[in-house]
């Protein structure tokens, strides 16, 4: 009879509404029931429900800036976010000077020794040796790059190396393991930067001629882009990740007017072949609107990211950030003291943490995304009531949605 009472006071939710619910849910509460059970757990870091997240947080992207300060030794969030305009802008506490990259809303800083790896939204820090012992080459020579599987989903680090040695190397963020890449068909100059886009990550280079270098991260091939846009493409030129795009930046004057152009790249496959093609999809002039550098000083513009209303978020290399607004072709300045990283997207992928990981001097942090004040868990037992309560009355709107009676 005991038994039986138990049984009929236990509540059980199929697993199918859960994550249904906790797609709705904020950031917040989703890290918190984490904590609540080892299903919940399975569910919130299962490979489809982070999938399905990801995707849904692709139209709420914010802008993620460095926050200079003494405060942390390792990079971590600032626990609050502000707005400039209508842009949310989130902080990171790290050294705006430091290069860094970003895929996905997940951050690779460089420093001396050390890939540091961090996801801001989950608060999770891994850090990485630069490469199989013994690490050759100086740290500024390298070429580098970070980006996402797009077949099995996982993040790897890239370093190629052209000048004293050739040693090229690909990371498995996953496994910790670094394996070889081969060399690849062009020669790169050390210190360009590179750009995640679709699977693959791109490197421009401008000499006596440019290119762009390109590695497919789940083929591990390389190829190379000749057929670049018809303006005349400089040092200041950049190569950025627009809309899922690749996309260059340049700054050129037309008369005595400057005009901001971005191209965006198309790419058609036809078998084993791919064709490249560029299409003109801005041009805004920036005269009596923003004041362009003198001759000698050099000043460039980076896009960020395009609103539903074709609204572009840029900035230039003066720590200064723009909107503008093409239906009034308008243009604002929304801070004149801020340095951009890029665009954000909130993403709970987990950074795995493996026996193999401790060898290599893998560390973890809390980023201080939160503020510990005990065990969330002991706490959220504690208001089971509350949390039936959240979970009944998102099922009852989920299921009135749905129809379901």
């Amino acid at each position: 009879m005991e038994e039986e009472r138990k049984n009929t006071n236990s509540i059980y939710i199929v697993p199918e509404l859960l994550e249904e619910i906790f797609l709705g849910l904020p950031l917040k509460s989703i890290l918190k029931f984490k904590t609540v059970s080892k299903q919940w757990r399975s569910i919130l870091e299962s490979k489809l429900f982070v999938e399905r997240r990801r995707t849904l947080q692709k139209n709420r992207r914010k802008i993620l800036a460095a926050y200079n300060c003494n405060y942390c030794r390792r990079p971590s969030i600032h626990p609050e976010s502000r707005f400039e305009g209508d842009e949310e802008i989130v902080y990171l506490h790290c050294d705006a000077a430091q290069p860094s990259m970003t895929c996905d809303g997940l951050v690779c800083i460089t420093e001396p020794g050390w890939f540091n790896v961090l996801n801001p939204s989950t608060g999770q820090l891994r850090r990485f040796p630069p490469g199989p012992d013994p690490v050759k080459g100086k740290q500024g020579d390298w070429l580098l790059g970070f980006g996402r599987d797009k077949v099995t989903g996982r993040y790897k680090i890239v370093r190629l190396c052209f000048r004293d040695f050739y040693e090229f190397g690909i990371l498995d963020i996953e496994t910790g393991e670094w394996s070889k890449l081969r060399t690849p068909p062009h020669i790169m100059l050390p210190g360009s930067k590179s750009v995640y886009v679709n699977g693959s990550i791109y490197w421009l280079q401008i000499s006596a001629s440019y290119i762009i270098l390109a590695l497919d991260l789940h083929k591990e091939n390389y190829y190379g882009i000749h057929h670049l846009p018809a303006t005349w493409v400089t040092q200041e030129t950049q190569l950025v990740n627009l809309e899922d795009r690749l996309a260059m930046a340049m700054t050129t004057k037309v008369g005595p007017e400057w005009i901001l152009e971005i191209w965006s790249m198309d790419i058609e496959e036809k078998g084993w072949n791919k064709n490249y093609s560029w299409s003109k999809t801005y041009s805004i002039s920036l005269a009596h609107r923003v004041v362009v550098s003198w001759p000698w000083q050099k000043r460039w513009f980076t896009p960020v990211s395009v609103s539903k209303q074709g609204n572009l978020v840029f900035y230039d290399n003066h720590k200064r950030l723009f909107k503008y607004y093409s239906g009034r072709d308008e243009i604002r300045c929304l801070s004149s003291n801020i340095c951009v990283i890029s665009s954000y997207v909130e993403n709970l992928a987990p950074l795995p943490l493996k026996p193999s990981h401790a060898d290599s001097k893998f560390s973890t942090s809390s980023c201080r995304l939160f503020p510990t004040r005990g065990s969330w868990k002991f706490k959220i037992l504690r208001k089971n009531v509350s949390i039936l309560n959240v979970l009944f009355t998102s099922a009852y709107y989920l299921s009135r949605r749905l129809g379901v009676t």
